[in-house]
């Protein structure tokens, strides 16, 4: 969490309370055969479950390194840049100085210190919403039909669809609002309101439908509507409290753990502090990615040797730092192919866009669509 005043000085303050009490790392961090790998985090773009009006993407951007070395290669990037007297290095320091900027393309590129040593998840907010309508509604009546919707990619491809070919072709505004109808229906505040924000998502639903024209978008919504009683049952009881169902960072957060295990071996992932990382959150995602897991057997991901799963400050880890640029970076690159160029991100993409990861939660065939501008 950063407090930020009008000067553009900048603290960090340490979450505290009980929901961040155990998963605490301060000290700094070192490859070893306890821990495996090191893999610090940070994220971009994070809005809760809010996740339509404001920024488009959220990143979270990792880099394989330990506080040992990361420490090495800040102070060299400290130098190279001319940084000496703010405590931690941002991207805002870097992106609107071209000696900067271009100390990160070699530090990134072939050669530098972080290549091949970084990943990023990224994920359109606006298309997450459209996975998960389909997700939490439409798969949860085909699986009481006896119907896999993940076999063989479907579930994606209908979210495709509904997200790609919907607000093209639907009169005025009703998909936006049908969107957003759902993100009030299926986030943490609509269970406060259920039979309310269930009515208003199921008029959105009939105007959206009724004004498509588009065959495979009309068919899909169609068949929303007969998933009355999977909306009327979308909150859990009062007396359980489940991740909250519209969070995207805790989800990426898992997998960024999943694609580094994959990738070296046994990992311990430190992410930067962040209000929806509790130790309950970390708790819950450490422990699913410790075993095979997926909602039907086709959807199933193998366990990862994840060690540990805990979260730290970037004014006590260099390596969050790392991940820090790194985040702030990919968004510059997304907010270009958003429509919203800057010499940063037109000079960033071409060594950004390979760490963005297959796996991300993007309507495209691969993520190398961010590399052109809408």
């Amino acid at each position: 969490m950063e407090i930020r005043l009008d000067t553009g000085a900048q603290w960090s303050m340490p979450l505290t309370g009980e929901a961040f009490t155990h998963r605490n790392q301060t000290a700094p961090t070192q490859d070893s055969d306890a821990t495996g790998r090191w893999i610090a985090s940070d994220e971009s773009g994070w809005d809760g479950e809010q996740l339509l009006g404001r920024g488009r993407y959220l990143v979270v951007a990792s880099v394989a390194i330990d506080d040992a070395e990361a420490a090495a290669v800040v102070d060299t990037l400290r130098e190279q840049a001319g940084i000496r007297q703010a405590p931690e290095l941002k991207f805002a320091r870097f992106k609107d100085r071209a000696n900067r900027v271009a100390a990160l393309r070699l530090l990134w590129g072939p050669g530098g210190a972080l290549h091949e040593r970084c990943a990023v998840y990224v994920v359109d907010k606006e298309y997450a919403v459209a996975a998960k309508v389909i997700d939490m509604l439409l798969e949860e009546r085909a699986h009481a039909m006896g119907i896999d919707l993940y076999a063989g990619g479907l579930a994606r491809e209908l979210a495709r669809t509904l997200a790609l070919k919907g607000q093209r072709t639907a009169q005025g505004e009703n998909l936006s609002a049908l969107m957003a109808a759902f993100v009030a229906l299926a986030s943490h505040r609509g269970r406060r309101r259920q039979q309310e924000a269930t009515d208003v998502f199921f008029h959105e639903l009939d105007q959206a439908w009724a004004t498509t024209d588009h065959p495979g978008v009309k068919e899909i919504l169609a068949a929303l509507r007969g998933t009355r009683s999977q909306a009327d049952t979308l909150h859990m009881p009062e007396d359980e409290e489940p991740l909250p169902a519209m969070e995207m960072l805790v989800p990426s957060v898992a997998q960024i753990a999943r694609l580094w295990a994959a990738r070296l071996g046994p990992v311990s992932v430190l992410t930067d502090e962040q209000t929806a990382l509790t130790d309950s959150a970390l708790g819950t995602v450490h422990r699913l990615v410790r075993v095979a897991w997926g909602p039907t057997p086709s959807a199933t991901v193998a366990a990862a040797p994840v060690r540990s799963l805990l979260r730290g400050s970037s004014a006590d880890h260099p390596s969050i730092q790392l991940a820090d640029l790194l985040a702030g970076a990919t968004t510059a690159v997304t907010r270009r192919h958003a429509g919203a160029p800057s010499a940063a991100g037109d000079d960033l993409w071409p060594v950004v866009v390979p760490f963005i990861e297959q796996s991300s939660l993007l309507p495209y065939d691969t993520p190398e669509g961010l590399a052109e501008r809408a």
